[in-house]
């Protein structure tokens, strides 16, 4: 069987719980399925729940690559037959020739994380699920505990396992994988910082840091460097509103939504996109059920767009711009924490690459680069609307007194 020994060893690890940390490509998804199906040809009777954010992620990701798996492998798909009796479709469970059963499944919350015992567990990209569900998971998992995730932001894991005795701590790459297609290999390689890739436009240090090299990927001289991704979105709230970028062939059109809650802001990600028309915006809006009477603050700069969504029923408006504005939505945005949902992740990508620019000197100056900014853009045209609107009746008072 040919495996990403990168991960299969670290798997070897007799510690109770094991994490993957690696970027895209790294092969740790695939290599933890490999191994917790040999265990499942190993042992007699036990119980695997691998573990998703949800039914489609589950579907789409770990679901698909253990099927994938032994589809392809003749020695373990001897052991896991792919036929009625071992093999539950609906339930997405596959069960071995020695009685032990994998099964596919998502948790909605820490009480329904509560119900079953298991001896294996793997959550799949873990950084998009509360530690609740994973505490609650854990402590009725009698043998190992698995997570892997791509390293886009520091989330639980950093907090709570990172250097604990009972530990295995795993880092890897896209070149510990054996499996990654040159196409891909090469996708990887043109982020990485180097003067032919700046040349090319194709240089990306914030991808290079989080696909390539495996690492958490934050940089410096962020223009919001306290941002935190929070793995719940609240939902009582004192206020919310909703903020558009337009883009369409390189950069995305964006939709995000913030909601006010106990001071703080959190941010959630609905749109990020490219090739969007307004009737495929429109479309997208019918799509995530959006509350038609609520306001959207869109790019002003797009008066055609935004009167074209107008007119299919949708409450939009252009954000006003001024001299300075950037830099004053950046300073509202900063009068509040921010959390960023946690599976936002175009925005968490933007939040930890939207940097200070730099004069030939490389000292860092008072404006930010013009990139990394599709959702921010959205995020501060709703904010400026809705501080904007809060202020006016107190400067109607005082222009009366």
């Amino acid at each position: 069987m040919k495996v990403n020994h990168a991960v299969y060893n670290s798997l070897q690890s007799d510690k109770p719980v094991n994490v993957q940390q690696g970027g895209t490509s790294s092969g740790k998804t695939y290599g933890i399925l490999q191994y917790l199906f040999e265990q499942g040809a190993k042992h007699n009777n036990e119980i695997i729940t691998v573990v998703a954010e949800d039914i489609p992620n589950l579907k789409g990701g770990a679901y698909r690559d253990a099927q994938s798996i032994l589809a392809s492998d003749e020695v373990l798909s001897a052991w896991w037959p792919q036929k009625k009796g071992y093999w539950n479709k609906s339930e997405r469970i596959f069960t071995s020739l020695s009685g032990t059963q994998m099964e596919f499944k998502s948790y909605q919350d820490e009480l329904d994380a509560r119900s079953g015992k298991r001896d294996r567990l793997f959550i799949n990209e873990a950084n998009a699920i509360a530690y609740g569900i994973y505490e609650q998971l854990n402590m009725r998992t009698t043998k190992q505990s698995i997570i892997d995730f791509n390293p886009s932001a520091r989330f639980w894991a950093h907090e709570n396992l990172f250097g604990q005795h009972n530990v295995e701590w795993n880092v890897t790459t896209f070149r510990d994988n054996a499996f990654l297609t040159d196409a891909i290999r090469d996708k990887i390689l043109s982020y990485e910082p180097t003067p032919k890739n700046i040349e090319r436009g194709t240089a990306n240090e914030y991808r290079w840091k989080v696909y390539g090299l495996g690492q958490v990927g934050r940089l410096e001289g962020l223009v919001f460097p306290d941002f935190e991704v929070s793995q719940s979105y609240p939902e009582e709230y004192k206020w919310r509103i909703w903020g558009m970028d337009f883009g369409f062939t390189n950069d995305p059109t964006t939709l995000v939504e913030i909601r006010y809650a106990h001071g703080d802001l959190h941010v959630k990600q609905h749109i990020y996109d490219t090739e969007m028309t307004n009737q495929d915006i429109s479309n997208r809006l019918e799509k995530i059920d959006f509350p038609k009477r609520e306001l959207i603050v869109a790019d002003s700069a797009e008066p055609k767009s935004i009167e074209e969504i107008k007119r299919k029923g949708w409450r939009i408006k252009g954000a006003e711009k001024g001299r300075d504005s950037i830099n004053q939505g950046i300073d509202a945005i900063k009068r509040y924490n921010v959390y960023i949902e946690a599976k936002s992740k175009d925005v968490i990508e933007e939040f930890s690459s939207y940097t200070w620019d730099k004069d030939r000197d490389g000292n860092s100056t008072n404006k930010p680069i013009d990139a990394h900014n599709h959702s921010i853009d959205a995020f501060r045209y709703a904010l400026s609307k809705k501080l904007l609107s809060e202020r006016k009746p107190l400067q109607a008072q005082i222009a009366n007194v």
